[in-house]
């Protein structure tokens, strides 16, 4: 047992020489100081995360010089002062100085790491960091030190040069600081001072991690006690006495080394974790421990390989962090069955070679980072695989979504058995894609259906296939054994051989069900009979498919409305754009399946809300169209419609775990459904439109436009012009575009845009059917309006996780639904996005006048050769051969003019907007600096000041204590 009065008495000794001097002050300044320039480096702007990462990367290398200057002096300087004989003397035991002396050590770091605090203000000014990150952050910090103080120690007492006591600390601190350098190839990086570290920087207290760094300071500390104790060794068997402390030394080194293998290795108290994130952010869900617990029991390994691009955008940074700090959770809890491999994937390097050999391209991104444009291929890709299989996640782009990808992932590699089967159903949505010289082509759900593909053994069903699905009118289902009973007791010879045994295939787990509308009679009565034998299924019905307006909405206009006629047989179009060569069922009301779920669903209105829940953001569209809102569209607050809760107003349905979770969709003219009078199913709404809401009906949401069309009389020479009503280049119908100005009716009904049909408990009847009222939700439309959405103002939708949840929860496999729905809200740096927004909308604004004027001139010259035109067309003197030719001479000699002038406004437009980028960059950078100065400035002034304060006490204590009359006078 030591003695606590003599420990305190070496303790405080030894911190009072370290404080009455002016060298501990300016250590602990230059300590704050270099954390400041660390944590607040450029790339911690460029990573727009509101924590320390940047200074946990280069913290173990920070400690690498600071831990020596703090225990140089600890033993050296007692034996080149020749104090260490008087210490020794006193009535205490080794231990007790020793202890005394660390534990001063300790304090010393301690106070300046306290003194380091100073940059945290700034972290908060700057913006909205998670104090429980940060406070396991510096918990980390102290450990790593007091761990790194107990080798400089050792290395102190080898020595009575403090200079070469500060070389042996630093050489022998490489040791666990640098030992994870070696990589992964030799395993050492588990050993490492940073590899722990990382731990407790994403808010993790882990008990692995803390058992590292007591076994360590406990080594160093024996080792020290060994070598300060060799004055009691007999000379002459000193020898002897030698070899015994090191056998001793590496039979504690291997009990400690054990001890930590085993805590690092055990199921259980690798699984000893501490999440202080303020969202748990962290604490995996109980499916996915579910899902490492399968792998455990199915006895088969699951290798994890990671590739990450070094250089991330910043719009990806959290979602890297967020990865790695996840996959460090799967390495521990998964255990000896789980390996996990990250990669750095930089360009034109192998890995990168690799990742593609893998499935895993590289997404290539443009981005604006300090006012300039980069453009570089991102990997944040993952590969699964097992002996029974793998499963590749191309690209994890959603931080919400990470557990979710990695353990559905880890799911279905282990047993290919776990996946649902999904059937798409022929229609002329082609939502799997048409059908074209014997293969399906890409189509505008490329997107949604290559996700669909990785989570669900994916067929594709046609309408005539759907009655296979199902047992003969006379042959229930449930009725099987009775009929091969009645089988067995029949007579051979008198079996009835006219009617042939049904063969009953199986049917999918779960049909989807593409604009219902479309499909034949035939087609919709089989439907409706395998629905009704409780089958499951997702039906999209939308009363205005956007898709084609979207694309081109004056030459294609809107394409397969339930209200318009299918495209006509004879159409070059039809193979792509039709399903079927009859006419629609119900005249596209649908009316037969809609009645049979005992809903109403109105086939020409649409819904809206006047709700915007971002104001700033600006849809995307073709550039051919221009930069104004296209006309055609139709109004741009009717044509998209964001869902999300608002003023306390639930807009999804909490109590269904299809919808409980989620945030905010978005959809483009949707319908609505309700419910039945008298029907004999259940009637859940899972989204709303809201209050504030309205409808537009057909007629006034479409139009048809005129066209002018000239007529040249041979005799006279004469033009006349006339309107006539455009017809489509796909059917040669009338050509129906979006009304820009259509009259809409407010009502302020609560619209319900999604539902599900279920039968009733007391029903034989299994129905279960999700209506969703939009096509365009999950298109490829709708991805590039959320890339735009998540770029303008960092907001993700839930449109693909609508439509998962909805296939899961029928399909019966729901364990990752609440996981999918789960979120994290990224800590960035608000204030100072705020300040960079005003930059940017500056310039923009300029930029966007300087446009202006440059169309306003190329409107003037366009308006001038017009001019021309007509004034030699209106020039009656002129014979029609003239005519033809002066206005043919003219038009040449204005073109010329207007590309002259055209080329030239370009040319300076384009100087005008680099000159802006430039202007911007400057403003940004400079605001930067200023912010890097400030902190690196501020940071020490409070050790600055204490340090002066106590030099002048000191100077005036001494200068009281000396007698007057022996001052110079």
């Amino acid at each position: 047992m030591f003695r606590w009065h003599v420990v305190s008495a070496v303790f405080w000794r030894n911190l009072k020489q370290y404080f009455t001097g002016v060298l501990g002050y300016l250590f602990i300044v230059a300590f704050v100081t270099v954390c400041a320039l660390l944590a607040f480096r450029p790339q911690f702007f460029a990573d727009n995360l509101a924590n320390l990462d940047q200074l946990s990367n280069f913290y173990p290398e920070l400690l690498l010089l600071f831990i020596p200057a703090i225990t140089m002096p600890l033993w050296a300087d007692e034996k080149r002062q020749g104090t260490d004989a008087i210490l020794f003397t006193l009535p205490a035991s080794d231990f007790d100085v020793m202890l005394g002396k660390y534990l001063a050590a300790v304090a010393v770091y301690t106070v300046a790491l306290l003194f380091s605090t100073t940059q945290l203000m700034a972290l908060g000014a700057l913006g909205d960091p998670d104090w429980g990150i940060i406070g396991t952050t510096y918990f980390g910090y102290w450990l790593s030190g007091a761990a790194l103080i107990s080798v400089g120690m050792f290395a102190s007492s080898l020595t009575g040069s403090t200079t070469v006591a500060f070389i042996l600390g630093a050489a022998f601190c490489a040791v666990p600081v640098l030992c994870s350098q070696l990589g992964d190839s030799l395993g050492l990086n588990r050993y490492s001072i940073g590899w722990h570290l990382q731990d407790f920087s994403i808010g993790q207290i882990s008990l692995v991690s803390i058992v590292y760094y007591v076994g360590l300071s406990i080594v160093m500390l024996y080792l020290n006690m060994v070598v300060i104790s060799r004055r009691h060794w007999n000379r002459g068997t000193a020898g002897n006495v030698g070899w015994q402390f090191v056998i001793r030394a590496i039979a504690l080194a291997v009990a400690v080394f054990s001890i930590f293998h085993i805590v690092d290795t055990s199921p259980w108290t690798s699984r000893a974790q501490l999440d202080l994130t303020q969202e748990k952010l962290f604490t995996l869900n109980p499916a996915t421990l579910d899902t490492l617990k399968q792998v455990k029991d199915s006895d088969r390994e699951i290798t994890i390989q990671a590739y990450v691009s070094e250089d991330i955008p910043q719009k990806y940074t959290n979602v890297k962090k967020s990865l790695l700090g996840m996959l460090r959770q799967y390495d521990s809890f998964g255990g000896s069955n789980v390996k996990v491999e990250v990669h750095n994937v930089t360009p034109k390097s192998k890995l990168e070679i690799e990742a593609q050999k893998l499935g895993l391209e590289g997404r290539e991104d443009r981005s604006e980072e300090d006012g300039i444009t980069v453009q570089r291929d991102v990997y944040l890709g993952a590969r699964v695989s097992s002996p029974a299989g793998e499963t590749t996640l191309p690209f994890l782009d959603s931080n919400k979504s990470i557990e979710y990808e990695l353990s559905h992932a880890i799911y279905t590699t282990i047993d290919k058995g776990n996946k649902l089967t999904l059937g798409i159903l022929d229609t002329d949505a082609h939502f799997g894609g048409p059908m074209f010289q014997g293969r399906r082509v890409p189509w505008s759900y490329n997107e949604t259906m290559e996700v669909l593909k990785q989570q669900f053994k994916v067929k594709f069903v046609s309408g005539n296939e759907l009655d296979s699905f199902l047992p003969s009118e006379d042959e229930p289902a449930d009725a099987s054994s009775e009929t091969e009973a009645d089988a067995d007791d029949a007579n051979p010879g008198e079996l009835d051989e006219s009617k042939p045994e049904k063969k009953v295939r199986e049917a999918p787990d779960v049909l989807l069900v593409a604009d219902p509308a479309s499909l034949d009679a035939p087609s919709m009565a089989a439907l409706v009979k395998y629905l009704e034998a409780g089958n499951p299924a997702v039906i999209l019905a939308d009363p205005l498919p956007f898709f084609w307006a979207f694309q081109n909405p004056t030459n294609l206009g809107i394409l397969n409305a339930p209200r318009m006629t299918r495209v006509p047989g004879d159409s070059p179009y039809a193979e792509i754009l039709t399903s079927s060569t009859l006419p629609k069922a119900d005249g596209g009301t649908a009316s037969t399946l809609f009645s049979a779920l005992g809903v109403q669903w109105e086939n020409g209105t649409s819904v809206w809300n006047m709700e915007d829940p971002h104001p700033g953001f600006t849809a995307m569209w073709p550039a051919y169209l221009g930069q104004k809102w296209p006309t055609y569209y139709g109004e741009y607050d009717k044509a998209l419609m964001f869902i999300k809760g608002r003023d306390g107003d639930d807009a999804f349905n909490p109590d269904d775990p299809v919808s409980a979770g989620l945030q905010e969709l978005l959809m483009f003219y949707p319908g609505y459904v309700m419910e039945a009078s008298g029907s004999k199913y259940s009637f859940t709404s899972l989204a709303t439109a809201g209050v504030a809401s309205g409808r537009t009906e057909w007629d006034e949401l479409t139009m048809t436009p005129k066209q002018k069309v000239q007529m040249l009389n041979p005799r006279t020479g004469e033009l006349t012009v006339r309107e006539e009503p455009a017809r489509s280049q796909i059917t040669n119908d009338l050509l129906m575009v979006l009304n820009p100005t259509p009259r809409t009716m407010i009502d302020a009904q609560d619209y319900c845009v999604a539902a599900r049909v279920s039968s009733k408990e007391d029903s034989d009847n299994g129905l279960d059917v999700i209506i969703i009222t939009d096509l365009d939700f999950v298109s490829d439309l709708a991805w590039q309006q959320e890339d735009a959405l998540n770029e303008q103002v960092d907001q993700k939708l839930d449109n693909l996780g609508f439509l998962l949840n909805s296939i899961e929860v029928l399909g019966g496999a729901d364990e990752f639904v609440e996981l999918r729905n789960r979120r994290q809200r990224p800590r960035t740096l608000v204030q100072l996005e705020s300040i960079f927004k005003e930059f940017r909308e500056q310039r923009l604004e300029k930029q966007q006048e300087i446009e202006k004027e440059v169309q306003d001139e190329l409107d003037a010259a366009q308006e001038k050769l017009n001019l021309a035109t007509k004034e030699i067309q209106g020039n009656e003197s002129l014979g029609f051969l003239e005519k033809l030719q002066k206005t043919s001479q003219r038009a040449t000699d204005v073109q010329r003019q207007f590309d002259v002038k055209q080329n030239r406004l370009t040319r300076n437009l384009k100087q005008d907007v680099t000159r802006l980028e430039a202007e911007e960059k400057q403003l940004i950078e400079g605001r930067k600096f200023r912010i890097r100065a400030l902190t690196a400035l501020v940071a020490p002034l409070p050790a600055l000041m204490l340090g002066v304060m106590v030099l002048w006490f000191r100077v005036a204590n001494e200068q009281k204590n000396i007698n007057p009359n022996r001052r110079v006078k």
